[in-house]
């Protein structure tokens, strides 16, 4: 819980890469639990203090989360319909194919590279094969791998 109340306040303005489930929702946890206490002590200059320093990591915290599923930060106006928004932010982290993630693993890309032209058929039945592909489709012979 520490570690994420601590990288939410060190990005506190920062809108860009992903942020885990654990990571939002601890910090979410801590800034309502602070909010809850600050407003128990009926002071509201701490009340509204807590509430400008803690918003902009709040909702820097909430981009980042979005943009950890996969989805634009501007999803966070979402969060005018509650159940929506909350659903949204219970998403798994999107580990393939996401732009808004840098160093996220594109996925298998396939390339024709290593195919020679010897190799793009079956030997037996002439049907097409992929690269990689030790048995034919067509035929189900053993293809030699070079």
């Amino acid at each position: 819980m520490l570690n994420a109340v601590r990288t939410c306040f060190k990005k506190y303005a920062v809108f860009s890469g992903g942020a885990s489930r654990p990571e939002y929702w601890w910090f979410f946890l801590f800034y309502l639990v602070v909010a809850i206490l600050l407003a128990l002590t009926r002071l509201r200059p701490l009340v509204y203090l807590w509430y400008l320093v803690a918003l902009l990591p709040l909702l820097a915290v909430t981009v980042r989360r979005h943009h950890d599923a996969g989805r634009s930060g501007w999803w966070i106006f979402t969060g005018l319909i509650w159940p929506w928004a909350v659903i949204l932010l219970c998403y798994p982290s999107k580990t393939f194919g996401n732009r808004y993630v840098p160093g996220a693993f594109a996925g298998p890309e396939v390339t024709e590279a290593g195919v020679h032209a010897s190799t793009l058929t079956c030997p037996h039945c002439g049907k097409l094969r992929l690269p990689g592909q030790n048995y034919c489709g067509g035929c189900g012979a053993r293809l030699d791998v070079e």
